[in-house]
């Protein structure tokens, strides 16, 4: 179990999206008129933070997230529509640096020294007060408005109804019935003209229908009554308020049985005088009798006693496994290492080899089975034919003399010849059969046959049982692989979501207008690589910056507009990640690298041999610059070395492509870090080698003498491999086993770049999980070959990247499972279900709950609440949030509060709202309790356990 400690780092690192998430409003906020939708998400923000960071006790930190969150709410309000100053924009942002630096200082467990904030922090509003003044009552009350954003009818519906029913409340100890009962009627018939004042169709039917149950009661059940009314009208005028009319109630049912009811609020009062009391006097037996009566409590208690006998036979059992840790089913965050991540990688990659081993192995079973049936049905064959003979044998009394002559009668002559003579002195031959030796060995043969079969079919049906498992074990690895890969992976954005704000800022201090453009954010990119990647894509966006995008005038007078883009989008391919960084900005200009390698001591005849793509390689080299002056952002010749170095270190590799006047575009190619890869095993020429089945966009059926496809609408050029195979010396044959999946000539489509291609092979063998070697040689390797797989039977079959293989062709280069958890869960008292979309306020209450006795079950929003609820998940309260995506907490209240089983089931909502608007929709729609952060922890556990024993009570 985590420690609070470890889950406030943990929110902490949360903290980090909450700042992600206001960072890209605060950007647009200059250039874009200030929206609605996206300042309301700054807002959650920065109240997610604000609240999450005084629960964990991070209260510096809140209290400046607070102070930010003021002034949004005057953007909010004052600013709509409307473009706000970079100025303002630029102390926003810093502010956003303020909150950064005070989330790190707790992660450095280091004391804020109120100095530092009244020298960095406290400037920043001060100056924000002086642009954009003070928060002020009126605006809270114009956010409340623009929020509701309601018609007057509805206005004065929501206030007279609840007026209305705020005074019924308060009457119920002070009406006599006949008096309750005359104020039910007229409140039923108040309602039905705010309903038709506010045309809502379900609430005046339903005002109808609790006037027509009025008629139908006696004078005893009119508090019952009352009450049950009381609470359908507030959870309908909580639903009226929250715009869900889909979900009104339109007919009130009573049925109430008033003895019940009497009695239970007697046993709930009871319960609360005793709240004080000592418990230890009270006998269960006494209690239990009391409630079931003697003669049921005898026999509850016979059962419990042979329960215990029979649970005492396996408590030594359980004991051992009660010592076993018991592991959380909760979805969870753990922090492993990079050398345990590596070393669970060589684990898996060693069982995807015995895997395919074993699928090999049983392929070969296969055909041994084919082979044993072929053979059992030639016995069979054989088997037919011997009892043919010894049928037409066993009538004639005449026996060959070959009998005489077997191994098996010498043997047994004599007892044999004495029994046949003493039975044929005593019965001829129509009244006893003759058998001889050969009877007997032909019967034993015969038996021995159809026993055979009985073995032959057990083995086949042992052989599918076994076929099945390794089918169900292939799934299992799949599945444990795409986990494996999903742990490992981050998504790009983690380290692009920083980008836009380093172009803001260099805009506002260069003058220059620069839009960047991410994309491709969401593609997963192997942990270890990402934080390497920062570095250079952080350099080549600066280069783009300077050296690519001009200053507005410059772009202007060559017909472009004065705003420059930028763009970095990233994708998979195969085992490659590639990542470009391109602008609209001036390009290369070639004759300014050709005469900075003069100066620097090349010949002009050295350098006019030199290729486009040479040249544009020489901005790699070290110290090389086009700069004619060293500036903050360039000239010292560093940038584009470090580059290509850090790219080099992870062998990758970067391009580049320039049109002078149009733009530049730098490509990263980075190996992806792959243990395992989907690959196709394709064969031509007699050599077997393997394709990642990704990189290959369809399979077309090809005639030898075809050079080109039909690929949907384009018309492609097919490469004949075995055309580019040459080798030193004969090649020895790769044998397969079996039958390809296609056993005829095939193109393979794959891409490069914009451009489509095909490639001929003879055969395509199969497409499956393989793990994947690199290959470790002195010996120059040809383009493309670089990696391998291992075979079933332990052979080694090369990796082809065949677009790099073709490229080369082009460029005249050389051709060549979970583990279920045993231990006993410990049942606890009470299951709270901890619902809130912060996972680690969801652990700092799990510990809470956990450290007071109760066991807990999560919820990530209020969907998956329900979800578990309504799919037969037992708890005994809810502790939820107001504000999730999917279902907020009225919601969760709305749904489950409707339904038979869960009205006496406690949900107490704990939130940052702290408004008295947001209490009452709670607890009209059920709420058993509203608490704001922050609260107070031992109040919070005193409540629940209080509605806990009254659940159980009533239930």
């Amino acid at each position: 179990m985590e420690t609070e400690q470890q889950v406030r780092l943990n929110f902490l690192e949360e903290a980090e999206d909450f700042l992600n998430s206001l960072e890209s409003v605060l950007l647009q906020l200059s250039t874009v008129a200030v929206e609605k939708q996206q300042v309301d998400l700054a807002l959650r923000a920065a109240h997610s933070l604000k609240g999450g960071s005084s629960m964990m006790g991070f209260n510096t930190l809140s209290e400046v997230a607070h102070r930010l969150e003021d002034f949004l709410k005057i953007i909010r309000v004052r600013y709509q529509d409307q473009l706000l100053k970079t100025e303002v924009e630029t102390l926003l942002l810093q502010g956003l640096d303020t909150l950064r630096q005070i989330s790190k200082f707790y992660q450095k467990e280091q004391e804020i020294d109120p100095i530092w904030l009244e020298t960095n922090v406290d400037p920043i509003f001060e100056q924000l007060t002086d642009y954009l003044g003070e928060l002020k009552s009126e605006d809270e009350d114009a956010l409340l408005s623009q929020e509701e954003d309601v018609n007057p009818a509805l206005l004065m519906f929501e206030n007279g109804v609840e007026a209305i029913l705020q005074q019924l409340e308060s009457q119920f100890t002070v009406l006599e019935p006949e008096q309750l009962y005359e104020e039910l009627i007229s409140i039923s018939e108040q309602f039905i003209e705010f309903g038709l004042m506010a045309e809502i169709e379900p609430f005046i039917d339903l005002s109808q229908s609790i006037k027509k149950e009025l008629s139908l009661i006696t004078i005893e059940e009119v508090f019952s009554f009352a009450k049950e009314a009381l609470e359908t009208w507030q959870r309908s005028h909580a639903l009226i308020a929250l715009g869900r009319l889909d979900n009104l109630p339109t007919t009130f049912d009573f049925s109430c049985d008033t003895s019940v009811e009497l009695n239970l609020l007697d046993e709930l009062q009871a319960l609360e005088n005793l709240e004080n009391d000592p418990l230890d006097d009270i006998s269960f037996s006494e209690l239990a009798s009391s409630m079931l009566g003697e003669e049921s409590f005898n026999d509850l208690q016979e059962a419990f006693t042979q329960l215990i006998d029979e649970q005492s036979e396996a408590s030594e059992e359980l004991k051992n496994i009660q010592n076993q840790p018991n592991l959380n089913q909760n979805h969870r965050n753990f922090r492993i290492s990079a050398q345990q991540i590596a070393a669970f990688n060589r684990l898996f990659e060693d069982l995807i080899l015995e895997r395919n081993s074993i699928n090999f192995r049983i392929d070969q079973i296969k055909v041994f089975m084919t082979l044993m049936w072929q053979r059992m049905q030639n016995l069979e064959d054989s088997n037919t034919l011997l009892r043919r003979w010894y049928d037409s044998v066993s009538l004639n009394y005449k026996l060959p003399q070959i009998v005489e002559n077997s191994p098996r009668s010498i043997a047994t002559n004599v007892t044999l010849s004495s029994l046949r003579t003493n039975l044929k002195d005593k019965f001829d031959v129509m009244e006893m059969a003759q058998y001889t030796d050969l009877h007997l060995i032909s019967q034993e043969q015969m038996e021995t046959i159809v026993q055979l079969r009985e073995v032959a079919t057990d083995i086949d049906l042992g052989f599918k049982e076994l076929t099945q498992s390794v089918s169900d074990f292939n799934q299992t690895t799949h599945f444990l692989y795409d986990n494996l890969i999903r742990s490992q992976m981050r998504p790009f954005g983690e380290i692009t979501q920083r980008f836009p704000r380093l172009i803001r800022d260099l805009s506002v201090q260069f003058n220059k207008t620069v839009k960047l453009q991410l994309k491709g954010e969401t593609t997963l990119i192997d942990s270890s690589l990402l934080d390497l990647l920062n570095d250079p894509l952080i350099h080549l966006l600066r280069n783009a910056f300077d050296h690519g995008i001009e200053d507005p005038e410059t772009r202007l007078q060559m017909g472009k507009i004065p705003e420059g883009t930028i763009t970095v989008e990233a994708s998979n391919k195969g085992n490659q990640t590639i990542i470009t960084i391109s602008d609209d900005g001036r390009g290369i200009d070639l004759n300014k690298i050709s005469s900075r390698l003069i100066s620097q001591g090349m010949s002009k005849e050295q350098v006019e041999l030199l290729s486009e793509k040479e040249l544009l390689n020489q901005i790699f080299e070290p110290g090389f610059s086009t700069a004619e002056k060293i500036s903050e952002l360039s000239g010292r010749g560093v940038g584009m070395d470090i580059v290509k170095t850090n790219l080099t270190e992870i062998r990758g590799e970067i391009t580049v492509n320039t049109k002078l006047g149009l733009g530049t575009n730098f490509t990263l190619i980075v190996p992806i870090n792959l243990s395992v890869l989907r690959v196709m095993i394709v064969e031509s020429k007699g050599m077997v080698f393997a394709i990642a089945a990704d990189t290959i966009k369809g399979v077309i059926q090809l005639n030898p003498e075809e050079n080109t496809v039909k690929w949907g609408d384009k018309q492609i050029s097919v490469l004949n491999l075995p055309e580019k195979f040459h080798f030193s010396r004969p090649n020895k044959p790769f044998t397969m086993t079996g039958t390809p999946m296609i056993n005829r000539s095939i193109a393979l489509i794959i891409e490069d770049g914009d451009t489509l291609q095909g490639v001929s092979v003879d055969r395509f063998w199969i497409e499956q999980d393989m793990t994947v070697r690199p290959i470790t040689t002195p010996i120059p390797l040809p383009p493309g070959f670089n990696q391998s797989i291992i075979w079933g039977d332990g052979r080694v079959i090369p990796l082809v990247d065949l677009a790099e293989w073709v490229k080369s062709f082009d460029n005249n280069a050389q051709t060549i499972n979970t583990i279920k958890d045993n231990s006993v869960v410990t049942e606890k008292t009470s299951t709270i279900l901890v619902v809130d979309d912060s996972i680690n306020v969801r652990r700092y209450l799990s510990i809470m709950l956990n450290k007071a006795g109760y066991q807990v079950e999560e919820a990530k929003d209020g969907q998956e609440a329900v979800d578990k609820l309504l799919n037969g998940l037992q708890v005994n309260a809810v502790i939820s949030d107001l504000e999730m995506p999917r279902l907020d907490g009225y919601g969760v209240l709305e749904v489950l509060k409707q339904k038979d089983e869960f009205k006496q089931l406690p949900i107490m909502i704990l939130t940052s709202r702290s408004q008295e608007k947001h209490r009452k929709l709670a607890m009209n729609l059920g709420a058993s309790a509203y608490f704001s952060k922050p609260y107070t922890e031992q109040k919070l556990l005193n409540t629940l356990a209080k509605f806990i024993d009254r659940s159980m009570l009533l239930n």
